[in-house]
């Protein structure tokens, strides 16, 4: 979203697939020529330190954090020390660099000064949680099922309705984050909302696949319970069966089957008509949906070829079909298995 409002006005590099890490973020870096303006670079950690030693390569004139969820607990333990870990960036920013957070979420509406300078909020209404204003809020929100969202921007000087073309209510936020970067670096509100309308999303990511009267949400880049729940949620506008291929999420920590049922019970929740799940802690999963659910089907299966072999003859004309787990799941073999089937 960041880099398709600043291609409205600069020659943007930006990340490329999970290039995140300490390997993908200087592969990222060295791809840097003289013609590019702008680099939009995305850096994913697990472990304290590791977003210091990322920082010390990019050394970040702007620094953007969406949200403190539930990932890595096993090395982070709690939010409070993901909120500690992602913030070792802000020792590395440029000069004066600018840090821009979402205001809707609890621990980073709580940040401060950062090395003197207040940070730039965002969020869904005029002030964040702490009573803090944010720079630019949205009103309005609509939502158009699986063409994405509406919603009325309000910038410093002005109003705008912004359609967003990628479903589900937390890319509002990244359209936010998305317009505040744009306004840090002298774009014009048209060109911001131009660059939201034409953000398109890539493989694993809310990614829509039309295949044969089936539609598949590609979403198995990774996943973590906040993640989920949202992925569910975009699930739940389908006009069809709601059918969700659910897997492992890692790196939980101590509670990870207490997280897993959890995600198994708003599934059930959510009214899907379906529920297929794959991988050791998703036993937990398919067991808090049959404990919440008493109309939707689940499915459990030890590998992902039985998975397959029973989805593929489960699916019929007009399903909805929403794959997602964690990276090492290789879900993305599921996607091109239904694919290669329905062509």
């Amino acid at each position: 979203m960041i880099a398709s409002v600043l291609a409205q006005k600069y020659n943007v590099l930006k990340t490329e697939g999970n290039l995140n890490n300490e390997i993908g973020l200087p592969l990222t870096i060295f791809k840097i020529r003289e013609e590019h303006q702008v680099a939009v670079l995305e850096m994913g950690i697990s472990e304290f330190g590791e977003m210091d030693r990322l920082s010390t390569m990019a050394n970040p004139d702007i620094c953007v954090i969406t949200n403190i969820g539930l990932c890595h607990l096993e090395n982070l333990i709690t939010r409070d020390g993901i909120l500690k870990a992602k913030t070792e960036i802000f020792e590395h920013l440029n000069g004066t660099g600018t840090v821009i957070l979402n205001g809707e979420d609890d621990k980073l509406s709580m940040v401060e000064n950062v090395n003197g300078k207040a940070p730039v909020f965002y969020g869904k209404s005029e002030k964040n949680q702490c009573g803090k204003e944010n720079r630019i809020y949205a009103t309005g929100i609509q939502n158009l099922g699986l063409d994405g969202m509406k919603a009325v921007f309000h910038f410093p000087e002005c109003m705008r309705e912004v359609e967003i073309p990628i479903p589900g209510e937390h890319n509002v936020l990244n359209a936010l984050a998305g317009a505040c970067v744009g306004m840090e670096l002298g774009l014009d509100v048209e060109q911001i909302c131009a660059g939201i309308k034409k953000a398109q999303t890539i493989g694993g990511r809310t990614n829509l696949i039309h295949a044969n009267d089936m539609l598949i949400i590609d979403d198995c880049y990774n996943a973590n319970p906040v993640s989920m729940r949202a992925s569910i949620d975009v699930l739940t506008q389908a006009k069809g069966r709601m059918i969700a291929v659910l897997g492992d999420m890692g790196e939980l920590g101590a509670d990870e089957k207490r997280l897993h049922y959890e995600v198994g019970a708003y599934a059930a929740s959510r009214g899907l008509d379906a529920l297929f799940c794959c991988g050791e802690l998703s036993k937990e999963l398919a067991k808090g949906a049959e404990e919440h659910s008493e109309t939707m089907e689940i499915f459990y299966f030890a590998t992902k070829e039985e998975l397959l072999l029973h989805l593929k003859s489960y699916l019929k004309k007009g399903d909805t079909i929403l794959v997602k787990a964690s990276h090492f799941m290789e879900f993305p073999d599921i996607v091109r298995s239904l694919q290669a089937s329905v062509q």
